[in-house]
């Protein structure tokens, strides 16, 4: 599947949209003034994290299955989305003995952390389905 990348531009690019979503999105007001903004965010760090394990496992995967790869790709990229949510989830528990932590962490209800679950793994879907396309 696609040899040859590297892990340094989907590294750089992640923290672009870590950047993006965390400070510019609250110092900016984005969340508010856009509104999926958050689900465009989750959308592109799935595409992201997808990139990212394609990039570090692309040689012992590319001898497998198509639906192999979706789902190890999409598997890995739920991983760190929910990794994320229990950081959102715990941030909620920091309001007063961290404030800034809560500031840029905080997240929503259930129903908000399991579309922003489903965002990512819509971002991984495409991500592996365009880089499958672009294989064969």
């Amino acid at each position: 599947m696609l040899r040859h990348l590297r892990t340094f531009t989907p590294f750089i690019t992640g923290l672009i949209v870590l950047a993006v979503g965390i400070f510019f999105g609250v110092w900016w007001g984005l969340y508010d003034a856009i509104p999926y903004f958050d689900k465009a965010v989750h959308i592109t760090g799935g595409v992201v994290a997808a990139w990212f394990v394609l990039a570090l496992m692309q040689r012992e995967i590319t001898h497998m299955d198509a639906w192999k790869q979706m789902l190890i790709f999409t598997g890995i990229t739920a991983l760190v989305g929910v990794v994320w949510e229990w950081a959102e989830f715990a941030s909620n528990y920091a309001q007063y003995s961290h404030p800034t932590w809560y500031f840029y962490f905080h997240g929503g209800d259930l129903a908000d952390t399991m579309i922003d679950l489903a965002a990512d793994v819509i971002g991984a879907l495409l991500f592996t389905g365009w880089a499958l396309y672009k294989e064969r």
